[in-house]
């Protein structure tokens, strides 16, 4: 072969391994491998978590079972859930993030059980009281929470707690119907506000101006 043929030859051309290191990208492969296994264990471990969470039970076939069903479940859907996340990195979502907040709100959900029990029983005395001592009010409050997810968390808290319901929730600006003042005092001095803005990173709120009110008329 001739030093012309050589040099006109693919192994020649300096560019073949720029494409070639291109395509492979042997780094880029390493990451997407970690990636996807962090991906699967991560699911796995908010399902199990999940289930053990609702069951209650924590004999050892309970929770192999748990565990059987999550595996399953993240070997069935984990390309979903991977794309997920794979989407939130691309638009900055940090998944350091959103584990936090998947932390938070797991701490979060005793406080507001207890405060489910403590409303059950406010609600059970006001209703087994022979007079039945009820205050139907209005409150209106604003909440300087930004996120969406953390204005649906609050109204459906407030939801969830007896003796208070979210009638209307726009930009902030949430109506809600109590039995009686007390019932929503936890709104009133901004603790369940605070809690929902610590679980979504938000900033502390100071203890928001409330209005109530007695009639619909007094809302026109």
């Amino acid at each position: 072969m001739s030093l012309e043929e050589r040099n006109q030859s693919p192994v020649a051309d300096p560019e073949v391994p720029e494409i070639i290191e291109d395509t492979l990208d042997v780094p880029g492969i390493t990451i997407h491998g970690q990636n996807r296994l962090f991906s699967i264990a991560l699911q796995f471990v908010v399902l199990f978590a999940f289930w053990l969470l609702l069951s209650g039970r924590y004999e050892a076939k309970y929770i192999i079972i748990g565990a059987i069903s999550a595996a399953l479940v993240t070997f069935l859907t984990n390309d979903l859930f991977y794309f997920v996340l794979q989407s939130g990195e691309r638009l900055g979502v940090k998944t350091e993030r959103v584990l936090l907040q998947m932390w938070r709100f797991l701490l979060y959900i005793p406080w507001l059980v207890l405060q489910i029990i403590m409303a059950n029983v406010q609600v059970a005395y006001l209703v087994l009281h022979p007079k039945m001592p009820i205050e139907p009010v209005l409150l209106l409050f604003h909440t300087r929470m930004r996120k969406g997810i953390a204005q649906v968390t609050l109204g459906n808290s407030i939801t969830l707690t007896p003796g208070t319901i979210t009638i209307s929730l726009e930009d902030g600006n949430y109506i809600i119907h109590t039995l009686k003042p007390p019932l929503a005092s936890s709104l009133v001095e901004g603790k369940m506000q605070n809690k929902i803005a610590k679980v979504y990173l938000e900033e502390k709120e100071p203890k928001p101006d409330v209005r109530w009110v007695y009639s619909i008329e007094e809302l026109e």
